[in-house]
């Protein structure tokens, strides 16, 4: 179970934020805020609260409100096997970027209502096994929609860029196959 160390249980909400931290190879605290429906200054107190619980790191790791990521044991009650590591310094801005626009189309009212979901790089990659390497592209992610939901998308699948650099129309038409 998720009760430790005779605090309080992970909430519904923890779970969420765990997860979607996970998945997105850590967040800054202002998106977690977010996420979470929370201010700014009450996420600082979940953030803080994981990682008392062993479950998150967090830390300045450049520009901006502090980021936060899975520790083994975190990464563990979540059921993921990802790597355990801060989010490269490289990858910031995109990470931000991408986790800002999984956060908008997550809450779209016509992505909930086809009950879409996210699966992310870090999934797909571990998905591969290893077969394609860090520097091969991936999607940022791929956006599922499920069959008999009713909606027009029921069955396809969407690949997600978030791109902070200009790239000429080949590098984008070989990035989106």
């Amino acid at each position: 179970g998720y009760v430790t160390d005779g605090q309080q249980p992970l909430t519904g909400r923890d779970l969420r934020g765990l997860l979607f931290t996970a998945e997105m190879y850590g967040l800054q605290t202002d998106l977690l805020a977010g996420l979470l429906e929370l201010t700014p200054e009450r996420a600082r107190p979940v953030a803080a609260r994981w990682r008392k619980l062993g479950y998150a790191e967090s830390a300045r790791i450049g520009p901006g409100r502090p980021w936060v990521w899975l520790t083994r044991r975190g990464l563990t009650a979540c059921g993921l096997r990802y790597t355990a590591v801060p989010p490269a310094l490289s990858r910031l801005a995109h990470l931000r970027a991408t986790a800002v626009v999984r956060l908008a189309l997550e809450s779209a009212g016509s992505y909930r209502r086809a009950q879409a979901y996210w699966r992310g790089e870090r999934r797909l990659r571990a998905r591969m096994g290893g077969r394609v390497g860090m520097r091969e592209h991936v999607p940022d992610g791929e956006i599922h929609f499920p069959y008999g939901q009713g909606s027009v998308y029921q069955g396809e699948c969407w690949a997600v860029e978030a791109e902070l650099t200009r790239k000429t129309v080949a590098r984008t038409t070989a990035i989106m196959r």
